[in-house]
């Protein structure tokens, strides 16, 4: 029995291990297939219920970054969606 389930093993009833051993060994099978984590709960008869599935692998050749044009430090109006003239009649010009 592997450690690192042997917490399993001790909830699950003794008559019931060769079906908690099969449910588990399919499960790693799946994971390893489809790379994905799962958060599963187990019963006292050794059934394992799936509770929800993470997300798949994501292809590292589809995310490309653009760099904006301009930096947001050159034009800070670029930061906002205020315009220029309603930010000038709000704001004071200098702080008092």
């Amino acid at each position: 029995m592997l450690t690192r389930r042997a917490h399993l093993y001790a909830f699950v009833h003794p008559l019931f291990w060769p079906w908690l051993w099969f449910q588990l060994w399919r499960l790693e099978a799946w994971q390893r297939t489809s790379k994905r984590d799962v958060l599963f709960r187990i019963d006292r008869f050794g059934n394992l219920y799936i509770v929800a599935i993470g997300d798949g692998p994501r292809d590292p050749r589809r995310y490309h970054y653009d760099p904006p044009p301009m930096p947001a430090w050159a034009a800070p109006g670029l930061a906002s969606n205020m315009p220029e003239d309603v930010a000038q009649a709000v704001l004071p010009a200098a702080p008092p």
